[in-house]
């Protein structure tokens, strides 16, 4: 087991949690460093202009609402291609049913690659392609190879088998290239880095004076804070069966 995996599925909570404590800390370190006697003393907030924060501030909201938007669209995305593998699962369900008893092997694999994607792969601890997947898409292959041989089975149906088998690969592949294809790292440390800018020059304008600094950098940093932990939650994005008919998943995991 990899680390990704570990901090998403057992430890997502706690993690998404540790990433919200980051930009409080950095606010009480900001904080600390300008009450600081020394600091106070040599340091004269009035030189600075307002418009000065608001050349921080303006990049970080513009960066992470963009990035907020990518991860939206991208659990749409998701969404959307594990639907449309139930569909698929579902359409092979039929076909087998219709083949008879030629078939009755491939029907059994479906269900059983079905659930091993349902307790493996579609939740929010997905992160790498999982072996128990990927031996229970093998069997499936095998046995639509089976059915493909069998010459009592009719051209059109094993056609449809087989194009949906390329289908499964196909989604799967896609749902892997979906959750990978914005989560670079550099990404996060932008965000970090422009949020403690912004908490930087909020204390710069505010050294000395206690009950400013105290409300500002207290709002701010709860604010960047819930933003940025919501922000990591959403990343790794997680089936929502409302969104799939309930009969037909029943159906392919039964």
């Amino acid at each position: 087991m990899n680390w990704s995996r570990i901090i998403t599925g057992d430890f997502f909570t706690a993690f998404v949690l540790c990433i919200g404590i980051i930009p409080l800390l950095a606010g009480w370190l900001c904080y600390w460093v300008a009450m600081r006697p020394r600091f106070v003393a040599s340091f004269h907030p009035k030189d600075l202009q307002t418009s000065y924060l608001g050349a921080l501030t303006l990049p970080f909201a513009l960066f992470l609402a963009f990035m907020v938007t990518d991860i939206w669209g991208r659990e749409t995305r998701y969404a959307q291609t594990v639907l449309q593998e139930v569909q698929r699962l579902d359409a092979m369900l039929d076909i087998a049913r219709v083949c008879g008893p030629s078939c009755a092997p491939v029907d059994e694999a479906v269900n059983v690659y079905a659930r091993a994607l349902s307790k493996y792969e579609w939740d929010e601890g997905w992160v790498y392609p999982e072996p128990q997947v990927s031996r229970a898409f093998d069997a499936l292959i095998a046995t639509i190879a089976a059915a493909e041989a069998d010459t009592t089975v009719a051209s059109h149906l094993r056609s449809a088998l087989l194009s949906g088998q390329i289908e499964l690969r196909r989604l799967r592949t896609d749902r892997y290239f979906i959750l990978h294809a914005d989560l670079a790292p550099h990404r996060w440390i932008i965000v970090l880095i422009l949020g403690v800018l912004s908490q930087v020059g909020l204390a710069a304008l505010h050294v000395g004076k206690r009950p400013q600094l105290v409300l500002g950098m207290v709002t701010f940093s709860l604010a960047f804070a819930v933003t940025l932990a919501y922000t990591v939650a959403l990343a790794w994005p997680t089936v929502d069966e409302s969104i799939i008919p309930s009969e037909e998943l029943r159906r392919i995991l039964e």
